[in-house]
């Protein structure tokens, strides 16, 4: 059996989440982008599933110990750092502006009937980034 078939632990995620995190405040990662692998991450259930988040990415990348080597043994790894929440009432507000963009938009549009109302969707989204940081 490879290593990647092996099945990850709750450390394991948290790692990879953590490293995501860092992808995105490094702006390697977009909203939408991070969300997506966020979820893949925590839905993970073997090693190559994490792996596949971050083959496109420098490092950080999750950390792998080699598979225990006999009956009963497994590998010492430290504590992985803990995973920001992301949940502070500007991050709130930021995320219900970033998703509401488009119906605002398409509302500024329908009421004005010119369509560089549809010029709020990127606007909203940089005000919303301005804000959660």
């Amino acid at each position: 059996m490879d290593d990647a078939d092996l099945r990850v632990s709750s450390a394991e995620r948290q790692e990879a989440l953590a490293a995501l995190v860092e992808h995105h405040a490094a702006g390697r990662l977009d909203a939408f982008e991070y969300e997506d692998r966020r979820g893949r991450a925590t839905d993970a259930v073997v090693r190559r599933d994490l792996l596949a988040l971050f083959v496109d990415l420098p490092e950080p990348r999750p950390r792998f110990e080699s598979a225990p080597t006999g009956p009963g043994r497994s590998p010492q790894r430290p504590p992985s750092p803990p995973v920001p929440a992301h949940s502070t009432p500007r991050a709130k507000v930021a995320r219900a502006l970033l998703s509401l963009a488009p119906f605002i938009a398409l509302a500024a549009f329908f009421v004005t009937k010119e369509w560089p109302a549809l010029l709020l969707i990127p606007i909203i989204a940089i005000v919303a980034r301005y804000i959660d940081d």
